[in-house]
């Protein structure tokens, strides 16, 4: 039975996840995390759905990007590579994803183990290795006595038993202990076996030779006759050999199993799997429906009403016929009712104005009944969606990962604006969100006078900075969770290893019981943090596009109401979890342009948040609506500074919008090369990926101030950067 300890949420689901390794305060003893039970997480069912549909959604992708990972010359990736056992079905493909299977928990606990249980002597360099902690208590009392040296050879001195911080690792997701006992393929048992160490003079005693610098080149040598036990050092997967079985022995494959030494501490011996997304709790219209596979015809209709297409109007003829086939003609008789009463009232409803609300009543309940034909796919919108859109809605399950769909992101962005942004919504008695230039009384100065002066600046600031709105969020509800982890990479894939790409294997947390059964736990975060909300100007994004010269730049709609993020849908690239499929451009493309620019000005603003805040890089996020040309900036974690966005406006305010158009800013600290290129790297741009929405990916600081282009960009020669434009003399004459 481990022991429980405590630590803050987002550790426990994180750092301390389940098969971490980890030391407590001091550094003495080495331990791994197990699962416990604890309190599930009460979640509504929109909240389990969009968890469920990320985690599919990252299962599937991961098994296929890992098991695609090598060319067709060399051996080819087995399913069980890729994924644990009981995410495949018997025949190898992904299982459909079963909810039952994971019970979604609050990571109030976690329980641990002492691991690896190797033990080295300091003064005999005698090793001894335990496969469980019961197996070692067993000689406990012999490891704990000083005199008791057990060296072959007598007693060397006074022993000092040390646990050895050094384990070997697999990108399977297996690790094991320092030992010297090695796993083996036997063909006849049709099994993995352990065969235990024993030296040519029959001894069984072994030291540990620590000559070499590199922990790789670390090997055993018998205590007897100083002999070693093998001419290499190595240890084989398990479960790669289980796998592989007689395949196993294939000189291909030869060293596909064999595992690496590394201290416990380093990161690549575990890599939590994790996703996050806006948690729409007041999502009243329940926009998120428009999501689901059945609801094709709907999100159709909503991105042409979104983005100005045009809709034509069902005809009554068309709706009667559809109505009256599917058998509901007492749902035809109810809105023809409608249709009367709503004809009979609009002339009344003119000369006395309390009647209006009443009409519009009416109008949502018919409007309501016309929805639900479309949802029960009685009757299908008409709509005018351009063919590529059309084609990208229908196929955005199997191009688009979920963080970069932009449909989904537009979708989401319109949820936000009617839960969050809406000048009405009010939070404790104050504003939902605060615009910078429209302040409510808590963010503003003492003074009228001062007020008036810090807004009339503020949009100063912002027309030069391009931006057409910014402000506070004071709640912004985000869902974290984690479900699985992976070794030596957090991608599906690890490059070039030993002469070609090793699949990594995505492994679910071990399971904990519940329910009467066994369940994989899934660590679920809600919290509601603050966060800037940040719009770009659309017309200086159009006016900045055109000056790119992009191949595949797009002329304005000719409908009133059309928008640039449907020109930008049109033109949405396949984009996996990984972004392996981005490919570089001969001529520019707009899309790569519009998400590197929203992309970098996010890092930027993280940048100077941190800088005005005290707050970590590593304790802000980003959340990017491509096709409405928005980013949000938010404050991740639950420490008590959570109020720290607040306090920075009503210090800073002006002096931190200021900042922002600093050349220096914009510059790189590491050199020419890198201001040249107009690029990204640590030392400018770049944040911890952790909370990165895209790994430092398309990000490039000439989209701001130009000098340079972003890499995707094949041309020559620098762009003109987002920020120039807003500040040309023609565009602000033109405004």
């Amino acid at each position: 039975m481990s022991k429980t300890m405590n630590r803050s949420r987002n550790q426990l689901a994180s750092s301390y996840a389940p098969e971490s390794f980890f030391t407590f305060e001091g550094g003495i003893g080495a331990c791994i995390a197990k699962p416990v039970m604890t309190r599930r997480a009460e979640l509504d069912a929109d909240t389990r759905e969009q968890i469920a549909a990320r985690m599919d959604e990252r299962i599937r992708s991961w098994y296929e990007d890992a098991k695609n990972c090598r060319p067709a010359d060399k051996p080819s990736v087995l399913p069980r590579q890729c994924l644990e056992a009981r995410l495949l079905t018997d025949s190898g493909a992904v299982a459909a994803f079963n909810e039952d299977n994971f019970v979604y928990l609050v990571p109030e606990e976690m329980g641990y183990v002492p691991a690896p249980l190797t033990f080295v002597c300091k003064t005999c360099k005698l090793v001894r290795t335990y496969d469980s902690v019961n197996h070692l208590q067993r000689d406990l009392d012999a490891l704990e006595d000083p005199n008791a040296c057990q060296h072959p050879k007598g007693k060397q001195g006074r022993c000092d038993w040390r646990q050895l911080d050094v384990v070997l690792v697999h990108w399977s997701g297996n690790w094991e202990r320092m030992m010297p006992n090695q796993w083996h393929w036997d063909r006849n048992e049709k099994k993995a076996v352990l065969r235990y160490g024993r030296c040519t003079c029959d001894s069984r005693d072994f030291i540990l030779d620590q000559s070499s610098p590199a922990i790789g080149g670390w090997y055993f040598r018998c205590a007897s006759c100083n002999q070693p036990l093998s001419e290499k050092p190595f240890q084989n997967d398990r479960d790669t050999l289980e796998i592989l079985g007689d395949l196993a022995d294939d000189p291909a494959n030869i060293t596909v199993a064999r595992m690496e030494a590394a201290s416990y501490r380093a990161s690549q011996t575990y890599y939590v799997q994790s996703d996050q997304f806006i948690n729409f709790r007041d999502d009243r219209s329940r926009h998120l429906r428009l999501l689901l596979p059945s609801s094709l015809g709907e999100l159709k209709e909503f991105i042409a009403r979104q983005f100005g297409y045009a809709r034509t109007s069902y005809t009554e003829a068309d709706l009667e016929k559809a109505v009256k086939d599917a058998k509901r003609e007492g749902e035809w008789g109810k809105y023809q009712s409608q249709v009367k009463s709503i004809a009979t009232l609009e002339p009344m409803a003119t000369a006395t104005p309390a009647l209006q609300e009443t009409l519009d009543a009416m109008k949502q309940a018919r409007d309501d009944l016309v929805h639900a034909w479309e949802r029960a796919k009685i009757i299908s919108p008409k709509v005018a969606l351009p063919p590529d859109i059309e084609v990208g809605i229908e196929t955005r399950a199997t191009r688009l990962a979920t963080r970069y769909d932009p449909f989904r992101l537009a979708v989401e962005h319109t949820a936000l604006k009617e839960t969050k942004l809406d000048p009405g919504i009010n939070k404790g008695g104050r504003r939902a969100f605060v615009p910078f230039d429209r302040l409510d009384d808590d963010l503003s100065p003492a003074k009228k006078e001062d007020k008036a002066l810090q807004e009339s600046q503020t949009r100063q600031y912002l027309g030069q900075l391009g931006i057409e709105t910014m402000g506070l969020i004071r709640e912004f509800d985000l869902c974290r969770f984690s479900f699985g982890y992976s070794r030596m990479s957090p991608d599906p894939r690890l490059p070039n290893k030993r002469g070609m790409d090793m699949p990594v294997r995505l492994r679910l947390f071990p399971t904990v019981q519940t329910d009467d059964r066994v369940k994989h736990p899934v660590y679920v975060i809600t919290q509601a943090n603050e966060a800037f909300y940040v719009k770009l100007n659309e017309d200086l994004i159009y006016e900045w596009l055109r000056r790119l010269d992009c191949v595949d730049f797009f002329p304005r709609g000719a409908s009133p109401g059309w928008r640039i993020g449907g020109g930008l849908l049109e033109r949405t690239p396949n984009l996996d979890q990984h972004l392996r499929l981005l490919k570089r451009s001969p001529e520019g493309r707009v899309y790569h342009y519009v998400y590197t620019l929203l992309h970098t000005y996010a890092h930027v603003l993280i940048k100077q948040i941190s800088e005005f805040s005290g707050l970590d890089l590593g304790s802000l996020g980003e959340y990017i609506f491509p096709a409405d040309l928005a980013f949000v900036v938010y404050r991740s974690g639950t420490t008590m500074d959570l109020g720290n966005l607040s306090a920075l406006w009503r210090n800073s305010n002006v002096a931190f919008l200021r900042s922002m158009l600093r050349t220096k800013t914009l510059e790189c600290g590491s050199g020419s090369l890198c201001v040249h290129r107009g690029g990204a790297c640590p030392d400018c741009i770049m944040i911890p990926e952790t909370s990165c929405v895209a790994g430092n990916n398309l990000l490039s600081r000439s989209v701001l101030r130009g000098n340079g282009r972003p890499k995707l960009d094949d041309r020559t020669g620098p762009i003109e950067g987002f920020l120039d434009v807003a500040n040309s003399s023609r565009v602000r004459k033109a405004a």
